[in-house]
Order: C-alpha cells, then structure tokens, then sequence
C-alpha cells in the first residue's frame, strides 16, 4: 500500500524527464505512486516520461493539466493525493535510490515535522564540494529554522498540514519562488526537518535565473525578517515587486538550456 505521492508537474521536458523518472522508477522502498503533469507539452517528453514509468505500472499515472503553470499542476496533482504523504519532483532533478524511503523514515521518527526537506547537491556525493554544502544547509536550516531551505524539487509534506495550510494556490501566490511561499504556509503546521543524509541532484541547466528568482536584497531581508512578519514579506513586500517585474509563474516555462541532458 502507497504512502507517498510524488507529484511530477512538467512541461517540454523531452531529453530530461526520462532520467528523472528513471531514478524515481527504481527506488528501493516501493510504498509510493507517481503523478506525471503533464502542463501542455508539445516535444516527446509525455511518451519519455510513461516509457521511463512504464516498469512501475498502475503506481504511475500521467495526467493532463491544459492551464499553463507548474502551480495550477501542482494543485491538479494534490487533489488527487490520498496518501498521508506528498512529495514535489522536477524533471530535471535525479534522486538517490533510497529517496522515498528516507523521506518515510523521516516522517515517521518525527510527528511533528509538517515537511521534510532534502539538500540539493551539485556534485557527487562524497566529494568535498558535497560535504561542504550539507554542512552549509544545515547550518541555516538551524540558525534559520523558520524559513525555507531547499527548492521545490525537494521539498516533501503531511498531506493534511499542505491542504490546511491552503495547498497550492495560484490566486494567492500566482508569483515564482512559490516554494518558498507554500513552506512559510505549511510551517504553521509543524516544522521542516532537514537530514544529512537525505539529498538529491538538480541540474543547473538554466543559465539565467533573474526572471525565476529573487534579487540579493530580497533574499537577505527574507533571512532576517523574523517569523511574525514573513505574511508581510511575502504578501506585501515580495509579492508586489515580483508582480512589477512580472515574475509569474510563467516564467518558468521559458527555456534557456540544451535540448538534452549532458
């Protein structure tokens, strides 16, 4: 029986989401189902993606999403979640083999936790590079513990904390660094919790983040605004200079990367 849900929104992924569905295909613990999105691709990444899934039959399925916007996928994909559990995958990210499992072992040696969190990692796993950046996230993650230390490719929830805290909503947050918006939504239903051990691999394929992310000042003010003003940060301060420089979501959908995967 499932316990986890991983849902994988993606558009125009033909060349990337294969490997991707690959490393979620042969994961160690089975107790999981997949949700592919599929938000109005027009390459081959939909028959990439069953081919890739196709081992895992009925625990993958590929749902179409029409309206554009990884958020409007995300929600198709939580509306169809009936397990305790939720995770959110890219299609550009590759995940260990004992990804879920962690994820579940993680939950379960902590009730409290209303997320779980992986470190994103940039080079293999026991270099030097790696280990330094472990030790930089989980410094954060305790010094900053109210806030969101990992991207939406890592990010996993308490299915009933993700519904309570509103779940993915694009009338409230239509805005990129909607990661960010949702953990800061969920944390008022138990913390985020962070493992050494528990990681994953995103690509750095895009060669410009401006239009997807935040500029400097506003990820430091993001650091030090203190719990009790974070619903001012985002949906005051953040919020409306993202929409003056039109950071929706849609900019996510704009390509700036190789057709395939190195």
């Amino acid at each position: 029986m499932s316990s986890l849900t991983i849902i994988l929104p993606f558009f125009n992924e033909e060349g990337w989401i294969d490997k991707t569905v690959q490393t979620l295909a042969i994961q160690s613990d089975i107790r999981f189902r997949l949700l592919l999105i599929d938000n109005g691709s027009t390459d081959n990444g939909t028959e990439q993606a069953r081919e890739a899934a196709r081992s895992l039959g009925s625990r993958a399925e590929i749902l179409s999403c029409p309206t554009p916007g990884k958020i409007h996928a995300m929600a198709l994909g939580l509306s169809r979640v009936e397990t305790a559990f939720v995770a959110i995958c890219d299609a550009d990210t590759e995940y260990p083999i004992d990804y879920v499992k962690r994820i579940l072992d993680l939950f379960t040696g902590d009730p409290e936790a209303a997320s779980v969190m992986a470190i994103d990692l940039y080079a293999p796993l026991e270099s030097a590079e790696s280990r330094k950046r472990t030790d930089f996230i989980l410094r954060k993650s305790r010094r900053f513990s109210a806030k969101c230390h990992a991207g939406g490719y890592a990010q996993a929830y308490r299915t009933d904390a993700l519904r309570a805290a509103g779940g993915f909503d694009a009338k409230r947050w239509p805005y990129v660094l909607e990661d960010h918006e949702i953990v800061h939504r969920v944390m008022a239903h138990g913390r985020a919790i962070y493992d050494r051990d528990h990681v994953c691999f995103p690509s750095a394929r895009r060669s410009c983040r401006k239009a997807v992310s935040w500029t400097r000042a506003e990820r430091l003010i993001y650091r030090f605004t203190p719990r009790f003003a974070l619903d001012w940060y985002f949906y005051t301060f953040l919020g409306r200079r993202l929409a003056a420089r039109n950071g929706t979501g849609d900019a996510l959908r704009m390509k700036d990367w190789p057709a395939q995967r190195p």
